[in-house]
Parts: structure tokens; sequence; C-alpha cells
């Protein structure tokens, strides 16, 4: 909760001016916040010069410059980041976890009550292991064992064919190795919010990159389960056995490990496609 504290506030209305749920008002030269509208965002605390607004009266820090990653540092740590689907056996300590996770906090969202749920049960994790395997097989007797679901596809959706047959192989895989994930992960972070709040899905994917992002500074590779999502939300069993409520859902997912593999090389020459204002009509 969003804390006040009157002793410390000059009332400059610098907070009032970036509340942009205008939940902040200064009456009678009083600083006041309405809870009713308040989103959480903190912005008010950031900009607070005086420090007089504070989370649940945790005091907050000014930003050390000096320890900001210069625009080298940055394409570096951006170019170097990979999905890793092959982990290492190691475990994951919790605090790292823990830490790792707290990084959700500072991503742009719509969803200010998002939860983490953090899974390093081997057996837990072979649990979803199973259900991913069980989804994919069905999904492969269905979309490609009758011949005639390529032909329809081609006939009625051919924009859609490349991704149809780019799911062919990676299915067959799923089945020759009898196992949903490549190689098992030693965590898997989920983002699990109130399935009615608009936004959430898209709010989930700026999370995970954050999670994604601080955790390859720490060494810990990962992969964004968003595919596999439906399969874990669909499931009554798994649902209840890690406690999420009737009303939330899983709208984001990340396995989580070691990397058994290096990447060396920076891939230069990769563009994505760039345009400048509308579209010219000559």
């Amino acid at each position: 909760m969003i804390k006040i504290n009157s002793d410390k506030c000059n009332v400059c209305g610098l907070c009032t001016k970036i509340c942009h749920e205008h939940c902040l008002q200064i009456e009678n030269n009083i600083l006041r916040i309405d809870y009713q509208y308040c989103s959480t965002c903190t912005q008010c605390i950031a900009i607070c010069p005086q420090q007089a607004i504070t989370w649940n009266n945790v005091k907050p820090e000014l930003f050390d410059k000096s320890m900001y990653p210069d625009s080298k540092q940055l394409s570096e740590l951006f170019m170097e980041r990979r999905s890793i689907r092959d982990f290492k056996s190691q475990k994951i300590d919790r605090f790292l976890l823990e830490e790792i996770t707290s990084f959700a906090t500072y991503a742009p969202t719509h969803n200010f009550y998002f939860r983490a749920i953090i899974i390093d049960d081997e057996q837990i994790i072979k649990q979803v292991d199973f259900l991913i395997y069980k989804f994919s097989i069905n999904i492969y007797k269905w979309l490609f064992r009758p011949m005639i679901i390529h032909s329809l596809l081609k006939m009625f959706v051919p924009d859609r064919e490349f991704e149809y047959l780019k799911a062919k192989p990676k299915l067959e895989n799923v089945q020759k190795r009898n196992s949903g994930f490549k190689t098992i992960p030693a965590a898997l972070i989920l983002i699990v919010g109130d399935k009615r709040t608009p936004l959430s899905s898209e709010s989930a994917q700026y999370a995970l990159y954050n999670i994604d992002l601080y955790a390859q500074s720490k060494g810990i590779s990962g992969s964004s389960m968003v595919g596999n999502q439906m399969v874990l939300n669909k499931n009554k069993e798994f649902r209840k056995l890690i406690g999420i409520n009737k009303n939330e859902r899983i709208f984001g997912s990340i396995s989580m490990g070691y990397s058994a593999v290096r990447f060396r090389n920076k891939v230069l020459g990769k563009n994505i496609p760039i345009q400048w204002n509308a579209l010219s009509n000559n």
C-alpha cells in the first residue's frame, strides 16, 4: 500500500502531476490519496524529492547512475539472449530464483495484482512435462495423421501452410524423445493473475522479459512457455496442485536452468523492417 508521511511532505505537487490515475490530491495544504482509484503504479514514490511517499513504509533509495550499463553493455546483453532448451541437471538456489522473479515488479503493466508461482519440485516439473507431451501427441494425431487436413489447409488458408508444416517436425521430435521438454528445466516461473483484468497477457510478457534478462545477468537461462500455457490452464488437477484459483489464469510462463549449450556469435545483419511515418501515396 502507498503510504504518505505528512511530516516529510512539503506539498510540492510533483506526485499529483505524475499520477495518471488522478488519485492524489492536495486538500487544505495536505496531500491525500484516494485508494479506490490507486493502481499502485508507484510513480509517486519514484518522483518524490522528499521521499515522503513509501510502499508499506519501506523507504525508497536514490538511483545511482554510476551503476547504469552503457549502450555497448546493453547491446551485448540483448544480442547474447537466446531461448535455451538444453539445461544442465544443476538446481537453482531458491534465494536466486526469488531475486530473479522479483524483477517482474519493475515491468510495465496493466495488471498490478499479478503473483508469481515458482516451481522447482522435480516431480511437479515432470508432471508438467507429461501434460505437454500428451497434448503434443494428441495435436499431432489430429492435425497430421489425416492427410485431408493438409489438403484443406492448402485450399482454404494457403498462407498458413508454412506454420502448419513447421509444427510437424517439432511434434514428431516430441514423440521420439517421449517428453514435452527437450531437457527437464530446473525451475518454472508462472505469472498468474485475475482472468478478468484486461491486457494481462500483454503485461505478463513484459514481466517475463524482465525475469529473463535479469536471469541472464546471473548466469541462468530461460525459454518462454507461451505455447504450453493453454495446457496448464485447462488441467484442473494441475491448477489445484499449485493453487490457482477459479478466477485466475496463467498469463506468462518460463522454464529456467543452467544452460548446457554455449552460443558464441552475435547475429548481425538480421534487422526488423522499419517504416517512417505513413506510407507514401507516390
